[in-house]
């Protein structure tokens, strides 16, 4: 029953208890010939009309202005607005719609700052992307083009087929952690975390890395200063500890050292990489693990500067973190992980 029906039938039942009236004391009058008793039955029946027409007109205008007060508070909600209509500390159902509202609104911010922020996000990613391949690509176009000269020298030839081959390289390593990193960030690949040794997830790296190590004659030391057990992906932890294991190898000199050590630290493990490769301006310590950021040290070095911004996001998806500190003759890039209570 809409609204124009509930007011059609509330106005035949206030003429019904009229009709009702008069008849009733009609009656009373010709039963009793008491023209009084007839005239205060008619009175008292008006009355009880009144007072009914009175409660519906009342509840009419109560009605009207919940339904203006609820129009309101959706438009609030379109509007994404956090409002008070209802009291708040009532105890009715209009107050607790209210803040069943208020919270969607919270939400649908929420969601809409997320989808903004990864709108953004995206846009970065684009320009990044542009920048980084614009290099490799110009490359292989221009010297290839220098390819097809017939009459170019062969020492020529095969300094063009090098840089050919490092721009390839260097295209597929892009590629490759790009992908990583976009099936990390969308939920495309879940960690799947086992309680497991962290010191073999961290000798999973440690033979991944020992080939580009022993070709630049690079010392790696381990220390595991306790057996720690913890919940963690162990193939994703170890690319995160492989990452740092790559940085310090490639920007490390001939001869130098790099201490891998493992520690609990209260209720984190902490996976250490210390290197000899100078210490890492203090300006720079802030930045070193955002997406595509290469410090001066680095620009002539090979590398796209996704490896830390990768290693960041695996800590993160752990519930861990990142670090990196000075030492007396370089850096201690840390991963933290934690324990769980474990």
């Amino acid at each position: 029953m809409d609204r124009k029906q509930y007011n059609r039938w509330m106005k035949c039942l206030a003429g019904g208890f009229a009709i009702t009236a008069v008849l009733l004391a009609a009656c009373v009058f010709f039963m009793t010939d008491d023209w009084k008793i007839a005239s205060l039955m008619f009175g008292g029946s008006l009355v009880f009309c009144f007072l009914g027409y009175l409660i519906h007109y009342l509840d009419d205008r109560y009605i009207t202005g919940v339904i203006g007060d609820l129009s309101v508070l959706m438009d609030l909600l379109v509007e994404l607005e956090e409002k008070e209509v209802f009291p708040e500390f009532e105890d009715t159902i209009l107050s607790k719609l209210q803040n069943k509202v208020i919270k969607l609104v919270r939400i649908l911010k929420n969601k809409n700052q997320q989808a903004q922020q990864e709108h953004e996000n995206i846009k970065q990613l684009v320009s990044d992307l542009s920048h980084q391949l614009k290099t490799p690509i110009s490359n292989l176009k221009v010297y290839s083009r220098f390819l097809q000269d017939p009459s170019l020298p062969e020492e020529t030839r095969k300094e063009y087929i090098e840089v050919i081959s490092i721009s390839v390289d260097r295209l597929y390593f892009l590629t490759e952690n790009m992908i990583k990193i976009s099936r990390l960030e969308s939920g495309l690949i879940q960690l799947k975390p086992q309680n497991q040794s962290v010191g073999e997830t961290v000798l999973k790296a440690l033979k991944d890395i020992y080939p580009k190590a022993k070709e630049k004659q690079v010392e790696i030391r381990y220390q595991e200063k306790s057996d720690l057990v913890l919940c963690h992906d162990r193939n994703w932890t170890a690319e995160a500890v492989y990452n740092l294991l790559d940085n310090a190898v490639k920007y490390g000199d001939k001869g130098s050292q790099i201490t891998v050590s493992v520690r609990k630290l209260g209720m984190f493990a902490e996976i250490s990489v210390e290197d000899e490769n100078g210490t890492i301006p203090e300006t720079e310590r802030s930045k070193i693990f955002m997406r595509f950021y290469r410090g001066n040290h680095s620009r002539n070095q090979e590398g796209v500067g996704v490896g830390l911004y990768l290693t960041r996001q695996i800590a993160v998806k752990q519930g861990g973190y990142v670090n990196l500190k000075a030492s007396k003759k370089g850096n201690i890039f840390s991963v933290f992980l934690y324990c769980s209570g474990k």
